[in-house]
Formats: C-alpha cells, sequence, structure tokens
C-alpha cells in the first residue's frame, strides 16, 4: 500500500530518532499522519490545546494572506507552551489546489523538530474542530447530521460529529450530483452509519440535529427557516471576508455563537462582520472555543437553543495535532518500519 517511499521514510524516522539528541529533523509524510493519527486523536489534541487558550504560553498568530499568482500564500504560527512546542503552517492555493506544510519547533532549544506533508493533517484538525464543538454544543441525544458540500475537507467533517453523537442518519447535499454520490457511498462505509443523498440544501438541512457547511460558497447556502429548533451548525467553509454560508437570520436567530480565534473572526468570519457592520451584532456576543473548553464562558442552556460554531482554522490546532503525530513517530519508529515493509 506504501510502497519502498514510505518505508525509507520511516527508516528516517528511525534514525533521526536514534541520532544524538535527535538533532536530526523528522520529515512525516501524508502516509506517515494517516497511519500515526485518526480524527479521534485530533479532537483530543485539539480540547486540550483549547485548555490551554488563556495560558500565558499560548500564542495564536491570525492568518496571513499574500497574493500569488492564481492564488494567496498563507501563513500561520503558535506557541503551544504546555507542549513547550511552537510551530507554523504554509500552503498556497491555486488552480490545482493547495499543498500544506507543517513546521514543529522545540521551545527549549528552537530547534526544528519535524516538517510535515500536512494535507490530511489540516483536514483532520479542521473536521476536529467541529467535532469539538458539536461534542460541546449539540444536544446529547443528536442522532441526525445533514453535510452541505463533499470536497476533500468533508470527509472529517463527518467523521468527526459521528465519532461525538450517536448519528444514524446522515443526508448530503453538493452541487455535483455525482460528486454526493460518491461521497455519500464512501460515508456509509466508513462509518457504517444511513448516508443518503438530496437533490437540495433545503432538503439536507430540515429537520436535522446537527448541521455541516464546508462549502467555498460566496453566499449562504441555508436559510434560518431552514433549521429546526435545538440544531447545531458548524460553518466550516468560509473563512474569508469575502465568502459566506449562513444567512443573517440563523446567525441572529442563535443562542450562541462560538469560533476559534475571535481575533481572526474579526478579519475572516464574513457573516458576524457584516452584522457588526451594520450595528446589528456584537463581538462581545462571540464567545470562543477554548472559553467553552475550560468552562469561562457557558455551553448550551437549553435542548431548545441554536447554537452555531463558526470554525476558521487557527495555527494551534495544527501545532497541536503535530505534536501528537511528532511524538508517535518517535514512539513507533520501528514499529512503522516493520509494519510498511510487511506491506
Amino acid at each position: 500500500m506504501y510502497g519502498r517511499a514510505a518505508v525509507r521514510a520511516a527508516r528516517l524516522v528511525v534514525s533521526a530518532c536514534e541520532s544524538p539528541m535527535h538533532e536530526r529533523p523528522l520529515y512525516l509524510t501524508e502516509a506517515d499522519v494517516a497511519r500515526l493519527a485518526d480524527i479521534c486523536d485530533a479532537i483530543s489534541s485539539l480540547e486540550e490545546a483549547f485548555a490551554a487558550w488563556r495560558d500565558p504560553g499560548t500564542v495564536n498568530l491570525p492568518r496571513q494572506r499574500a497574493p500569488l499568482p492564481g492564488g494567496f500564500f498563507n501563513l500561520m504560527g503558535s506557541v503551544y507552551g504546555r507542549k513547550g512546542v511552537y510551530g507554523l503552517k504554509a500552503y498556497a492555493g491555486g488552480p490545482s489546489g493547495a499543498l500544506f506544510n507543517v513546521s514543529l519547533y522545540d521551545v527549549s532549544t528552537r530547534r526544528l523538530l519535524a516538517v510535515f506533508e500536512a494535507n490530511l493533517l489540516s483536514q483532520l484538525r479542521t473536521g476536529a474542530a467541529s467535532g469539538l464543538a458539536t461534542k460541546l454544543l449539540a444536544n446529547p441525544d443528536a442522532r441526525t447530521l445533514g453535510c452541505i458540500g463533499s470536497g476533500k475537507q468533508a470527509r472529517a467533517q463527518v467523521l468527526a460529529v459521528c465519532a461525538v453523537r450517536p448519528i444514524e442518519l446522515i443526508r448530503i447535499y453538493s452541487r455535483s450530483p455525482e460528486n454526493r454520490e460518491a461521497f455519500a457511498r464512501a460515508m456509509a462505509e466508513e462509518t457504517g452509519v444511513k448516508t443518503v443523498v438530496v437533490d437540495s440544501a433545503e432538503a439536507c438541512v430540515r429537520d436535522m440535529d446537527v448541521l455541516v457547511l464546508i462549502t467555498k460558497a460566496t453566499e449562504p447556502v441555508i436559510r434560518s427557516e431552514w433549521v429546526r429548533e435545538g440544531a447545531h451548525i458548524n460553518g466550516a467553509g468560509a473563512n474569508a471576508a469575502n465568502r459566506r454560508e449562513i444567512d443573517a437570520a440563523t446567525v441572529l436567530r442563535a443562542r450562541l455563537l462560538v469560533t476559534d480565534d475571535k481575533e481572526q473572526a474579526r478579519v475572516e468570519a464574513a457573516e458576524f462582520r457584516d452584522l457588526v457592520a451594520a450595528g446589528r451584532l456584537s463581538w462581545d456576543a462571540v464567545h470562543e472555543l477554548g472559553d467553552l473548553v475550560t468552562g469561562a464562558a457557558p455551553g448550551r442552556r437549553a435542548p431548545g437553543d441554536l447554537t452555531l460554531f463558526k470554525s476558521l482554522g487557527v495555527s494551534l490546532e495544527d501545532i497541536a495535532f503535530a505534536e501528537l503525530i511528532y511524538r508517535r513517530a518517535v514512539e513507533r519508529g520501528h514499529e512503522l518500519v516493520r509494519e510498511w515493509e510487511e506491506r
């Protein structure tokens, strides 16, 4: 499955871990990430990281974007003091998609610990943020999930929600009939949950307990009148000022608004920014995910409350998950070589 390249990569992990003082940084491929961690690991690592959100040793730098021909160069950084690491993620979007890389460093020595091929890492951590928000905000007996979007990020979103709630029915909608059919088949097989395709966003949303929006839309893809009382919404696709997935009525109706980083939201959360600019919403009404994890901010108050998590994707999520993967790579270096050689 992985081939000689993967075995060579695993041997490099072992070699680096056995070198004096681990001086050689690791290079971890997409295959390494897939082998070393899953969506439940990602959720756990993010929950632990957000528990440290207010620590003096935790610093999250909002995303910076620089224009490139056909896309943007994106750079994000953070310090995760409790784990003694810091790092950055860099990626560039373009016509053929984005390529992600994460660099992880040691706080005490300033040494580069590892470089990651980070497309899968990014997908899992983005899904994990929605999973953590769902764990904290959705009704405990939530059993139905509507997912709008069937692209590369959608799989981790569905897996994360299914990991934290007893989901019994999944509805899938996206603009491409072929893509949504293929995605629904894949999710049914991977989750074991009944998964159906619908032909409209409204049909995907109505009467569902948890909603995931993971699109590239520039205009809202849901309307408030479609959303049931007591639902929880994860808006995970729109992370730029020119993108929107959620209509104003839904935002204003929500009894609890949460984002991962309010500073970053002031730049990227268009649905919130529009309403603040219009004097219809205050940033004081928006809570950060870390404050829900620690209990500094209240969670859901009543079963009938509508809750909304505006996921932007922050560097601390990447660095926390990367630290877990790095630690496992060090611990399991020899085991990885043996397992991959057997394949």
